[in-house]
């Protein structure tokens, strides 16, 4: 993340390096079933969001260029959706741990749900050089808190506070490098 912050490229490869190990951990060693499932689709996500910054002009393959705060009518559009995919995606975990023995049943439902999507909807801004990642990610790092923190996992509460931090550095980092910069989104 301190790569992709500092508008690196190279943060897509070892993020995916980072996905594959996470996954194998999450699935054999603490049976986090969402967990696996979360860090196995970031695989194909980073390699997806490499080969899009890849595609940027030549002079922005180390370094991109962040793209301005979207319209408040995209940021609607963006709520709207989260809303209707961490319904979408509670609801149906719920009705698999009702009918799959082997998914246990899920704990903090809502929030849980709620940090999963929003990781997917952070990976694909941050793909997108969207200013608005970090808002996204920042929203899924004081959920990470809270949740480790209601399930007693202090060493996760303390992992997602670290990323808390390195999301408002990427931020900052964003936020310098854009062509004009803008401190509101636009109307």
């Amino acid at each position: 993340m301190v790569l992709l912050a500092r508008r690196n490229i190279l943060g897509w490869p070892l993020g995916i390096v980072w996905a594959a190990i996470s996954a194998w951990l999450a699935w054999t060693e603490w049976q986090l079933v969402s967990d696996a499932i979360l860090y196995a689709s970031y695989i194909p996500l980073q390699i997806g969001c490499w080969i899009w910054w890849w595609r940027a002009p030549s002079r922005e393959k180390t370094h991109i260029t962040p793209r301005p705060w979207s319209p408040r009518r995209i940021w609607v559009w963006l709520t709207t959706a989260a809303a209707i995919a961490i319904s979408t995606w509670a609801a149906a975990i719920h009705f698999l741990a009702s009918r799959a023995e082997w998914i246990p049943d899920p704990d903090l439902l809502w929030r849980d749900s709620a940090s999963t999507v929003l990781n997917y909807f952070a990976q694909f801004l941050q793909g997108a050089r969207r200013m608005e990642c970090w808002v996204v990610w920042l929203a899924v790092n004081l959920l990470g808190i809270h949740i480790y923190t209601v399930k007693n996992l202090p060493i996760y509460a303390t992992q997602y506070a670290f990323f808390l931090a390195l999301g408002l550095y990427g931020w900052w980092c964003w936020q310098r490098a854009l062509p004009n910069p803008i401190h509101q989104p636009q109307t």
